[in-house]
């Protein structure tokens, strides 16, 4: 995917999302909106979160890579990083 197919995908997935938000699948397989802040638990480090900590999720965003961020403590995390615990 070039760069002016990314920017078009991202735009798009703003239709549907915002920063203050995520789409998640409920445990009972239903299509649920996560507001922000949401507590995540760290499953590795990442400095300078140790693993085990529960966190805050400020806001979600899109990485250049299109891989989804998540805003903890004013700094960007691959979401990949994280289980989300409520």
């Amino acid at each position: 995917m070039n760069e002016k197919q990314r920017e078009t995908y991202i735009k798009e997935i703003f239709k549907y999302v915002k920063i203050d938000s995520i789409l998640i699948i409920s445990a009972q397989g239903h299509l649920e909106r996560l507001w922000c802040p949401f507590k995540v638990l760290v499953i590795v480090d990442v400095h300078p979160l140790k693993k085990g900590q529960e966190k805050a999720v400020i806001a979600v965003k899109v990485a250049d890579n299109l891989v989804d961020v998540y805003i903890i403590e004013k700094k960007a995390f691959y979401h990949y990083n994280f289980i989300i615990i409520s």
